[in-house]
This record gives structure tokens, C-alpha cells and sequence, in this order.
């Protein structure tokens, strides 16, 4: 299977967040309240139940004028993943059928090499690795984030 990329061109990005709430669908992830602290980011962080977010960044440029600007943080998937290749039990594995990285949470030791080498992952409560800091899904959640993507500043393709 050819391996699939995912690109991100924060120039298009217009912060609607339709690729978060996309990608919090895919994984029926709950919503939970947040306190609005001054600024339009929200939620404040990546979270265990929030793998995707659009970061918004506010400035001012040469004329005073308030500007923003947009950045997606989530899991990169990476093809050489440094995750992947500490996990001794190989709980993180990658899943070909989608060129992603996937946590089997059967196999997970909890010893937290994976923390150690990304910072995209932590031991949970029940001492198994988990996703706190990244979206570790397949594709298809990418795909959705696409296809919800008004002006394709996201798009998964061939590599």
C-alpha cells in the first residue's frame, strides 16, 4: 500500500475548527465544558479527549492592526516514529492499511518509553500508554478533516 501523507497549509487556515470537531467525531470523543479566559482558543490545550486542535496565536503587526494566526497540533504520524520504535511490546505499531501509528492497549506494559521519546503520549490512570497529546487514529479521521475543510488547507494524499 503506498504510503499517505497528511498537509496541513496554515496560509489557507481560517480557524473555523471544522477539522477538530471532525476529528472529535471520528473517535466519539465527548466534549466537556471550558472557561473562556480572554482569548478565542478553545480548548486551552490538546487533552485525553481532545487529539486535534487549531492553536490560535495572536499579534500585532507593524501598522498596530491584531492579526492571528492559525497552527494545527496533533499527532504527526510519523513513518520513522520514535515511539514505535521504543515500545518493547509493540502496543504502538503501525497500522499499514493507513500509514498511521496505532495503540493496542492490550499489549501495553505501561512502562512509558513512549513518554520518553514523543512528547504525544503519557500513562493513564489504569497505567496504560494513551494519546493526550496527539491523535494516534487511523486515516480516516484525517480524511473527515478534509473533506470538512471549507478552504483545503487539509489534505491527505499519496505520498
Amino acid at each position: 500500500m503506498p504510503e499517505k501523507i497528511k498537509i496541513y497549509d496554515d496560509s489557507k487556515c481560517t480557524g473555523c475548527r471544522g477539522c477538530q470537531l471532525a476529528c472529535k467525531q471520528w473517535n466519539s470523543l465527548k466534549a466537556r465544558q471550558t472557561e473562556n479566559v480572554g482569548t478565542y482558543q478553545n480548548p486551552p490545550s490538546l487533552q485525553p479527549n481532545t487529539y486535534m486542535i487549531i492553536r490560535f496565536q495572536d499579534y500585532e503587526d507593524e501598522k498596530g492592526n491584531v492579526k492571528w494566526i492559525f497552527r494545527k497540533e496533533a499527532c504527526m504520524h510519523c513513518t520513522d516514529a520514535a515511539c514505535v520504535t521504543a515500545c518493547p511490546t509493540g502496543a504502538l505499531h503501525y497500522v499499514k492499511e493507513y500509514g498511521t501509528v496505532g495503540l493496542d492497549k492490550e499489549k501495553c506494559i505501561g512502562c512509558g518509553s513512549c513518554v520518553a521519546v514523543c512528547n504525544n503520549w503519557e500513562i493513564g490512570d489504569d497505567g496504560k500508554a494513551k494519546p493526550v497529546k496527539a491523535s494516534v487514529t487511523e486515516i480516516g479521521s484525517n480524511k473527515k478533516a478534509q473533506e470538512i475543510c471549507p478552504v483545503e488547507a487539509i489534505v491527505v494524499k499519496k505520498a
